[in-house]
């Protein structure tokens, strides 16, 4: 039953064909939902190199995994997602399908967090990066490419290809993650985010912000810094006051209060993960948390929907501080600056300074030794 529910899923794929072949189409649906151009703050930051950087090496922002693009193993790992990739039902079963089911699709075995992979899987992949592919596709067609949304494709699945082989490094062997994540959820998402009338209602109710970090290469160990995505969620209630999600490494939940002229402010609290460990077996090999996670609470401050400024802090198991302000908060003549500073018990200092249209920044840090094994 289970085996037979699971290759179900894997229908989206085949249905979203026709949604891609339309890519070839050289319109985008207008108005824009999501793209609007800001002069200041994340959108001012927004571009398909932007997108590829921190969507690629998201996971490197884990405490569980080295900082650096160029230590990564790519053509182990090209090797090792093709493969799965290619023969999925073949490494599902070796995986085994109750597993894989368990683990990417719905925790039936126990709401633990080590059956709590399906959360990203549905708000990062499926309604995150669809609504990023939309916006990739409102942003091609403000700046006149020809054919928009095939771009915006080519992007998206360049950065999700990217992200599954830096996250799969040389291990090889059967693995369920980009399984699910290529043939389920990434073609749920971009197919729902093609379909203009669900684009429409879905905003209507919660409107998703791509709030990514700034990411900066830092000199020392050529280590990349801060890369990462984040989507803030704002949730209407038919009160001024809104339901508010972020969304990364962390799921924090609060409320948006309106100040006007286009200002908010949202505050939230929840949970971060902050470990993982390889299970590996001879049918292949699972990231599960490892340790306890962090309680975290944040303040953000946007105007129209354009990330000005964050602040995060750690409370229990790694007491932190992030704080970060996007470009055109602060100006240098014609030079819009932006930046973070993270402070944290496990990590120790990173600071970064950004510019206003530049995918990557100039970055400093001062590394704690954890003593975790890294991937």
């Amino acid at each position: 039953m289970i085996r037979l529910l699971c290759k179900s899923l894997l229908v989206p794929l085949l249905v979203a064909m026709p949604a891609v072949a339309q890519a070839q189409e050289p319109t985008a649906v207008a108005p824009p939902v999501y793209w609007h151009g800001a002069l200041s703050g994340s959108e001012q930051q927004f571009n398909p190199a932007t997108v590829w950087l921190n969507g690629t090496y998201d996971i490197l922002r884990g405490i569980s995994y080295q900082d650096s693009p160029f230590r990564v193993d790519y053509w182990g790992g090209i090797r090792n997602v093709g493969r799965n990739l290619l023969h999925p039902l073949d490494n599902l079963d070796r995986i085994g399908w109750a597993r894989f089911a368990a683990h990417e699709i719905f925790p039936y075995r126990g709401w633990d967090v080590r059956y709590g992979q399906f959360v990203p899987n549905i708000v990062l992949h499926g309604f995150g990066e669809g609504m990023l592919y939309r916006k990739l596709d409102e942003w091609y067609a403000a700046h006149d490419v020809a054919y928009p949304r095939l771009a915006a494709l080519g992007t998206i699945v360049a950065m999700q290809l990217g992200n599954e082989v830096v996250e799969n490094g040389g291990y090889q062997g059967a693995v369920q993650d980009p399984i699910a994540d290529v043939w389920i959820f990434n073609p749920i998402g971009l197919l729902l985010f093609s379909h203009d009338p669900f684009v429409r209602a879905l905003d209507r109710w919660v409107h998703i912000s791509y709030w990514p970090s700034q990411a900066v290469f830092a000199p020392q160990g050529l280590r990349l810094l801060n890369a990462g995505e984040n989507y803030g969620m704002k949730v209407t209630t038919g009160l001024p006051v809104r339901g508010f999600m972020y969304y990364g490494v962390q799921g924090l939940f609060g409320a948006s209060v309106p100040l006007g002229a286009g200002h908010d402010l949202s505050v939230a609290g929840g949970y971060r993960l902050l470990q993982l460990k390889a299970e590996e077996r001879v049918d292949g090999r699972t990231m599960v948390p490892d340790g306890d996670g962090d309680w975290e609470l944040g303040v953000f401050w946007d105007r129209d929907d354009s990330l000005q400024m964050s602040a995060i802090a750690g409370l229990v198991t790694d007491p932190s501080l992030r704080f970060e302000f996007y470009p055109g908060l602060l100006n240098l003549g014609p030079v819009s600056l932006g930046g973070f500073v993270k402070v944290s018990s496990m990590e120790g200092f990173a600071t970064g300074l950004t510019i206003g249209g530049s995918p990557l920044g100039l970055g400093a840090l001062a590394p704690r030794d954890h003593g975790l094994e890294r991937f």
